[in-house]
C-alpha cells in the first residue's frame, strides 16, 4: 500500500466536504442536484450510491456529462479533491484514513449495504468535523442514519430529501428519526441552499 505524497497533505484540511447518500432513484436526484451546483475548488462530493458495479462507469459518465463535475473512483493514497466528485466503489469496502487520504481493499464491504453510508460518515465527521456535511436522498433502507449522527455530533450539517419528493422515502426517514436534519427540501431546494450557504461562507471567509 503506498504512502500519500507529502505535497498532498495539505488537502486533509479543505472546508465544504459533503457525503451524498442515496440507493433507489438515487442517480436522477443526485443528476438534479449536481447539475445545479457548479464545480469549486473550495467544494468536494463523496457520493455513495447503492449500486450494481457494472453501472460505475455509467454512472462517472452521469456526472461529468450531464451534472459538469469532474468524477472519479479513489485508488489508496489519493485525497478528496477539491472540485470533484469522489465517487465509492460498491465493490471493494473503501475507508478515510485518520490522515484524509483514501484507503481502498481488495475485499468486498460488510454488512448489508455497499457501500456503507454510514461508515463513510463517521470516519468524514472524525477527520472534517464541522467542515463536513451529509444530504441523504431517495432509497430503501436505514443506510446512513447512524452516520448522520456522528456527522451531527462532530458539529456537521445533516440534511435529507423531503420523503414526500423519493422514489423511495425510507433513507431520509431513517435519518429524520434518529436525529434532527439542519434541513428538509426537495432536490432543488437542497441544490439552492448548498449554493447559497458556500456563497455565505466564502463572502464570510473574506
Amino acid at each position: 500500500m503506498n504512502q500519500p505524497k507529502a505535497k498532498e497533505k495539505a488537502q486533509d484540511k479543505m472546508k465544504n466536504v459533503w457525503l451524498l447518500g442515496a440507493s433507489t432513484g438515487g442517480l436522477q436526484a443526485i443528476r438534479q442536484f449536481l447539475s445545479q451546483i457548479s464545480p469549486r475548488d473550495d467544494l468536494a462530493f463523496v457520493y455513495a450510491q447503492h449500486i450494481g458495479v457494472q453501472q460505475v462507469g455509467v454512472l462517472l459518465k452521469m456526472i461529468e456529462t450531464h451534472a459538469g463535475w469532474p468524477a472519479r473512483v479513489p485508488s489508496t493514497g489519493e485525497f478528496i479533491k477539491p472540485g470533484t466528485v469522489t465517487v465509492i466503489s460498491p465493490e471493494f469496502e473503501t475507508r478515510v484514513s485518520r490522515q484524509g487520504w483514501i484507503l481502498r481493499f481488495a475485499s468486498s464491504w460488510q454488512g448489508h449495504y455497499a457501500p456503507s453510508i454510514d461508515q463513510l460518515a463517521n470516519r468524514l465527521a472524525l477527520l472534517y468535523r464541522r467542515d463536513c456535511g451529509a444530504i441523504i436522498f431517495t432509497g430503501m433502507g436505514d443506510d446512513g442514519a447512524r452516520g448522520c449522527q456522528s456527522i451531527k455530533q462532530y458539529g456537521g450539517q445533516v440534511w435529507v430529501q423531503e420523503p414526500a419528493s423519493c422514489t423511495v422515502a425510507a433513507m431520509p426517514q431513517a435519518v429524520m428519526e434518529r436525529c434532527n436534519p439542519d434541513f428538509i427540501g426537495t432536490v432543488k431546494e437542497l441544490a439552492q441552499r448548498l449554493n447559497t450557504d458556500v456563497v455565505h461562507m466564502e463572502a464570510c471567509s473574506q
